[in-house]
This record gives C-alpha cells, sequence and structure tokens, in this order.
C-alpha cells in the first residue's frame, strides 16, 4: 500500500476524531448549562425534559448551517438556521431534536423564544422579529417536516425540508 493510502486514512481518522469532539458537550445540572466548544447554552427543564433556552449556534462543516441575512451577527444573536437534513444530525452527542409532542408539552415562556426568522431554499430571509421556526423530529412526507412557528401563537406547520430554521435540542 502506498503511503498516500496511510496519509488519506490518517487524515480521516483526525478529522472525525475531530469532528467527534466538536459534537461532544458536557452538560452542568447545577449550573443549568450545556457547555460545548462552540458557546454555553442556558438550559431549563420543562415538559418532562431538559431544553435548550437559547437556540443551536453550531456551524455544519458541510456548509449547511447559515445565518439569518448572511450576517455573522445575527448568528451569534439568534444561532444558526438549518435546513431540516442537517437538523436530524447537528444536536450534540447525548442530545437530539424535539418532537411535536415535546414542543406541545413545553412551556414557550421558559424556552426564552427569539423571534429569529427562517431561510429560504435560496437563500432570501424572512420573519425576523415576526416569527420564530423551529424544526422538529416529525417527518410528514419525503419532501416535509413539521416546523414549529411562533408568534403570539404556536402552530405546526409541514414545510418543505430545504428551507433553513432555528433549532432547540433536548437531552435524550
Amino acid at each position: 500500500m502506498s503511503i498516500k493510502f496511510f496519509a488519506l486514512i490518517a487524515t480521516a481518522a483526525i478529522t472525525l476524531t475531530a469532528c467527534q469532539k466538536a459534537n461532544t458537550c458536557t452538560y452542568n445540572a447545577e449550573s443549568s448549562e450545556l457547555v460545548c466548544v462552540e458557546k454555553s447554552y442556558k438550559t431549563v427543564n420543562t415538559g418532562n425534559h431538559i431544553w435548550m433556552a437559547e437556540n443551536l449556534a453550531r456551524l455544519d462543516l458541510t456548509g449547511t448551517s447559515h445565518c439569518y441575512g448572511d450576517s455573522a451577527r445575527n448568528c451569534e444573536i439568534y444561532g444558526s438556521l438549518y435546513p431540516y437534513e442537517t437538523a436530524t444530525k447537528i444536536c450534540p452527542e447525548g442530545w437530539t431534536l424535539p418532537t411535536q409532542a415535546d414542543f406541545e408539552n413545553a412551556d414557550f415562556n421558559v424556552l426564552n423564544v427569539a423571534k429569529a426568522g427562517f431561510r429560504y431554499y435560496d437563500g432570501k430571509s424572512a420573519d425576523m422579529g415576526a416569527s420564530a421556526s423551529f424544526w422538529t423530529a416529525d417527518n410528514f412526507d419525503e419532501s416535509r417536516a413539521v416546523l414549529v412557528r411562533v408568534t403570539d401563537s404556536v402552530v405546526y406547520e409541514h414545510f418543505n425540508k430545504s428551507i433553513s430554521a432555528s433549532l432547540r435540542c433536548i437531552k435524550k
């Protein structure tokens, strides 16, 4: 076998290890914080789950995480926006995407909902300050999944999986 082959295997192993470490966070129940590489997230206990009380702000290495209006400052303030496929994979290890039922049982007053809007598949952003949109773990069909939309009320809608929305993760 060639040296190039071994170099390729070594690079892949290092990359995989780095990604695994980047996905590993530590939950501190005493301070109600989830401490991750990118930041520390406040957490709350509601609806029989421990929830992130802030939107996930993790960058996806495949380039499928977005900032509202392509502004890094918006990611700092409101967290990142993710298409559905990325949303199903990006929660930290030991945490998962909540279902519609999980959202229905949660107290939105303690979740600190920021109206971060969403991003269309064509890159245009919409609804900042007007609504918050969160992916759930629930598929509707091959092209749509259940999205929680929070304005003055909370509604559950079927949206195309290619739009990018905010995420909250819950502890498994």
